[in-house]
């Protein structure tokens, strides 16, 4: 995946609750992209920041 920007640094922790099938859907596409679940949710709530923040412009 190319929007690599969690680093682990600087980061805050918080419990989140996830529908059983999305927790799945989530682990199968963080494993193949070789990288945790965390990395995966980090990433994909990124990226749709940034295209809100696009589509507000």
């Amino acid at each position: 995946m190319a929007d690599v920007l969690y680093t682990g640094r600087k980061s805050e922790s918080f419990m989140l609750r996830l529908p059983e099938r999305m927790k799945e859907e989530i682990k199968r596409m963080a494993e193949m992209d070789g990288i945790s679940i965390n990395s995966a949710i980090v990433q994909r709530l990124a990226r749709c920041l940034r295209e809100e923040r696009a589509n507000e412009q």
